[in-house]
Order: structure tokens, then sequence, then C-alpha cells
């Protein structure tokens, strides 16, 4: 729920800690309780109702950002965000307590270091960016202190969590050769095949038929919803300002990024690779006599001049062995023999491009570029807030676009995936899940919002119009109604037929006489798990197979939908961990990551009982 919520957490205990409450459950004890004005008490440490709202934002933020829209009120109660947000304070509460309680601590030294090393706060060069900092900061709704206190809490928490006995990597033997035994048993099925084309002729269905039809299957015959918008997008191009940029302003920024500018050196390379030591000596003896490169090529290995060009080679593209050796050659030198894993390498380089770094100059007018994206991506941010303040006040989207000078669109009717009403993409629509889903998440007439996409844009969107999702006219989808009537009318009756035959199975014919009768072939689909893949089997009709006993029969649709299958049990194949070893050791590791969560789950269980988690429930309810 909380991107930089304790390090320990966000590695996957948050989700283990806030899954406990709903395992265990909050006791009621816990709830209604007398906490004056805090909502939340743990052990010592308090939680105001302002404080709990000011977290309660913060995830909504952060799940705005994850989901690319601006999530509503009541989207966030469908979520239960407010149930989360108590799961979640007191989760990390408890850890805190209990750290405190032990002595447990952070030195300034070991939190700045963690911070610095975090990727998300690093450049291309790897060394901590603090633009990128502060930018994670401010969209995550954190002060530079209240990240500094996380972090340590984090690291704290680490050491509370690492007395844990979690080193369990292996699963208990009897609990995984049960459940291996189980799910790597293998079936096959004999079967026969009723297909819904050997029924024959359907009749023609009526109007009343096919309108009963229409309404039992609306996604077959329904013209989605269509909605008319108006939208805003910008982009920091919007906002980038042809001004000056300070000669050392450039010479900073070219410097931080001069691993980008840096070419290395490469060599044009040619090869052969021989079996052995001598024949490739033997092959340079004829070369340093007077024979080419390729004529040995194509003499000794059939090799043609393009299969014997490497071409360009910077030295990392080399194998190890022969990075040295290549690069220490002269034009037009051919190296002595070079063993590798692969064999025998002749190599001969014939052109050399030196190491090259591109210069100021060269590359002025990119850094200029990027530098006033950079500066417009901070006006871009000021100019969300700006709108963000327009619409607190009452504007609508196209007042709100005028102060900020960006246009306001407004399409026709659109569907979810952007196409018109003829099926084409609509004219101008910025290509944008995210704006998509919100215009089709927000009512008629919303309220305008600031949301952000996932490549840095920022749009708002207002619903003007909607077109419910209806059925079409009969007289407009007949002709396929009535195929698919008529369809579905051969596979009732295929079906039909499969379970008269079921009837005589079960009274005693087996499936060869069936199959004799209906001059069909009994087929045997490959050998199947549980839940795993197969070709010959219908999902159900595989699930199907391992709920039979041996001797008995199932009726179930065919691997392609269009027939029914009456099927029996063929061979079952007992599992073999000594042939499956991957998946034995993929079983084992998720009971023992199961087992760890249950420590986890059990620890926190202690902690509440040995500290106290109190919630005035009824309070956060009233609000949230």
């Amino acid at each position: 729920m909380r991107k930089g919520a304790s390090g320990w957490l966000a590695k996957g205990l948050l989700a283990l800690l806030v899954a406990s409450f709903a395992v265990w459950g909050i006791g009621s004890d816990m709830l209604n309780s007398s906490v004056g004005s805090n909502v939340i008490e743990v052990g010592d440490t308090t939680v105001s109702l302002g404080e709990f709202q000011r977290d309660y934002q913060r995830n909504i933020l952060i799940l705005s950002q994850r989901f690319k829209t601006q999530i509503s009120p009541d989207q966030a109660k469908q979520f239960g965000l407010a149930q989360m947000t108590i799961n979640q304070i007191a989760s990390r509460a408890l850890v805190d307590e209990k750290t405190r309680k032990l002595g447990l601590s952070a030195n300034d030294a070991a939190v700045r270091d963690n911070i610095r090393q975090q990727p998300s706060f690093q450049n291309e060069v790897k060394t901590f960016d603090r633009y990128r900092f502060e930018d994670f900061l401010r969209r995550n709704g954190y002060s530079e202190s209240e990240y500094v206190e996380i972090v340590r809490n984090d690291l704290t928490g680490q050491q509370l969590i690492s007395t844990l006995p979690l080193a369990i990597t292996t699963a208990p033997k009897i609990m995984l050769d049960t459940l291996y035994a189980f799910h790597g048993e293998k079936r096959t099925a004999d079967f026969i095949n009723i297909e819904d084309s050997s029924v024959g002729f359907a009749p023609a269905p009526t109007d009343d038929e096919l309108t009963e039809f229409i309404s039992k299957h609306p996604d077959q015959f329904s013209a989605p919803e269509y909605r008319k918008i108006s939208y805003l997008v910008f982009t920091p191009e919007n906002f980038v300002e042809d001004t000056p940029v300070s000669d050392d302003d450039l010479k900073a920024e070219y410097e931080s990024r001069l691993s980008e500018f840096n070419i290395p050196a490469e060599r044009a390379v040619e090869q052969m690779i021989f079996e052995s030591e001598d024949k490739a000596k033997a092959a340079l003896a004829k070369i340093n006599a007077g024979s080419s490169f390729a004529e040995i090529g194509k003499a000794e290995l059939e090799l043609t001049p393009e299969d014997i060009n490497l071409g360009l080679m910077a030295k990392q593209d080399l194998l190890p062995a022969l990075q040295d050796p290549v690069f220490a050659l002269k034009k037009d030198e051919v190296s002595n023999p070079i063993k590798t894993v692969l064999g025998w390498h002749l190599v001969k380089v014939t052109d050399i491009k030196p190491e090259n770094t591109k210069s100021l100059d060269e590359v002025r007018d990119q850094l200029v570029r990027d530098i006033h994206l950079r500066q417009a991506g901070d006006i871009m941010y000021q100019q969300a807030t700006k709108i963000e303040d327009e619409f607190a006040g009452g504007a609508t989207i196209t007042d709100a676009g005028k102060a900020i000078g960006v246009n306001v669109e407004t399409t026709d009717w659109i569907d979810a995936a952007g196409m018109d009403k003829s099926g084409k993409p609509a004219a101008n629509l910025p290509i944008s899940d995210a704006l998509l889903r919100a215009a089709f998440d927000k009512p008629k007439g919303n309220e305008p919002e600031i949301s952000e996409t996932d490549d840095g844009r920022y749009f708002a969107v207002v619903v003007n119009d909607i077109a419910d999702a209806a059925l079409k006219p009969l007289a407009d989808v007949k002709t396929e109604a009535t195929e698919s009537w008529q369809a579905d009318w051969r596979h009732q009756e295929a079906k039909k037929k499969a379970d008269a035959l079921l009837v005589k199975l079960n009274g005693g014919e087996t499936l060869e006489d069936i199959a004799k009768s209906l001059d069909l072939k009994i087929q045997t689909s490959e050998p199947v798990r549980r839940g795993g893949p197969t070709n010959s089997l219908s999902q159900p009709a595989r699930d199907g197979l391992f709920d039979l006993q041996t001797g008995a029969y199932g009726v179930n649709v065919d691997a392609a939908g269009i027939g029914t299958i009456i099927y029996r049990i063929g061979e079952i194949v007992p599992a073999d961990p000594a042939t499956d070893k991957a998946a034995v050791d993929q079983m084992s590791e998720q009971i023992a990551a199961s087992v760890r969560a249950g420590i986890l789950s059990q620890y926190e269980s202690h902690l509440q009982r040995e500290i106290g988690v109190s919630i005035k429930e009824d309070l956060i309810r009233e609000y949230f």
C-alpha cells in the first residue's frame, strides 16, 4: 500500500503483517475503546484523527498513481482503504513499539547510506540524485524528515525481524511428499466426442426465441457504453522555455553524464575457430606464407567471407580470453591461436576505431534540451498544482486550461477502447489507458481532477454525456443471432445425446460398445495434471477427470467447445519427484515461504497481546 514504507515491510512483510489482521481478526477489546482524541493507540504510540487522515490521503495518492487515475472517495470505500490504513498504521506501530522497548536503533550514517543506495534515487551513473529523491518525496506526500524517520524505523525493524526463526528454506518432507503426490499425479482420459455437427439440421428460430436468446447473451449482442468527454493533457514539452543555459550549468550537466557520451574503442574483427591447436597453427602458417584469411576460411572450414566477419566489436563484446589479445593486434594483423571454450581461434583485425568521447560542443543542443525539459518538469508540476487550485475554486476544465495555456479537447462518442461508433480510433485522442480509464470511471458531469499517466503526463477529464451499453435491435443482429441460436441448439442436442449414452454406460454397457454403435473412435488424451495445461481436453473435462473414480464415466464439453465428450480414466501416472526436481524444489520453496508467513503472523499476534492495540473504529467510520 505504501511506497517508501518500511523497507522490510515493502519487501513482502507488509503484506504479511497487514494480512495477519485479516487472518487473526482485531479482537473486540481492540475496537470501540475510549481513546479520547486519538483514534489508534498501540502501547505508548497514539495516532490522532488528523494523523490518520494524512496517512489515508497519502494512500489514496499512492493508489491513484498505481492505477493511473484519481481514486474517488467512493472508490476508496470500495477498496476498504480505511481498514487497510488502520492495519498499516497498527502493524507499523507494533514494530516501532517493540524496537523501542528493546533499545534497537539506527544511527544517522546508516540511514543516510540506506537512502543514497536506493536505486530509485540514483542517476544513470549509479550515484545519488538529489532531484530524484525530492521528486519521490513530492509525489508521495512526505517531508524529508518524515521519510528519514521511516527509513530509520525500517532499519530497526530489520534488526527485530532478524531475531525470528525465518531461515526455513525447505518444506517438511512429509508435507512436501503428500502435496507433491497430489499435485504431481497425472491422468489420461479415454473419450469419444459427440460433435455438434453430428446433430444435423437445426430449425429456424422464431423472433421470440431469438429475443430470449439475445437477452441471455448480452455481451455478444450489445453495443458498448459510449461517452462524450472533454479533456486536457499537458507534458513537459508544453512548458519548455527557450531560456539561455549558462556555460557552468552545461559543463556540470556534461560532466555528470560523461559516461553516456563515451564511445568505447572498437575493432573490426574476422575470426575462424578450429577444433585443435595444431589445425589453427597450420592455418596460421599458410596465412603467413601468403594465403588470405578468407581463402583459408573457405579452404579449411568452408566459411564464406560473411561467415568469418564479426563486424565492429567493443572489448566487452568478445569472449574474455579474446579481449586483450584482439585489442593488442595492429590493423590487418592476425593473432596466434587463442584457446576459448569454443575452440582455437585465429583472429584478424581489419580496422581500428579508438575510444572517443563526444565533446561538449557535439552534445550541446541535447544537453540544453534536456535541461529545459527538466526545468519544464518543475514548471509542469507547478502548473498541475495551479490547476488543482483552479478546480478547488470551482473552475471548469475549460477555464483551468486557459489558466495555464493548454487547450481543452472534446470528443464525439467514444467507447472504453477509444473507438468511435464506426469502430475506428477517435481522432486526436491521446493514446493513454489512464485517461480512458478515468473517463469511464467517472459519472456524468464529474468535478475535474488532475491525474498523472505512467509516462509523466498530467491530464484532467470531464464526462459530458453517457450512452449506456444496450442490446442492439433484433433487426441489426438477426442473422448473427440466428446462427448463434442454431449452433447453441445443436450443442444442447449433442449434450442430451451424450447424457442418454451416459445412462447406458452406468447401466453396464462399455465405452467400446458405444463407440462401435456410433462408428466413433475412442481417443486418448495426453497425460494431464490437476490444473495443468491440456490440448485435448477442455478445462471442465480436465477437472472432472480428477473427480472420477476408476470405472466411472463423465460428460463434458470438448476442447474446442463444439462437441460433448464422454470420458473415463485411461491411466493414472503417480507423481515421480525424481523426474521433476524443478517442480519439487519450487513447491518446497512455496511451502517454506508459507511457514515463514505463519511465523510472522503469529509474532504479530503476540505483539498485539503484549503491547495492546486500541482502535476507535466508529469515529474513523464517521469520517471515512
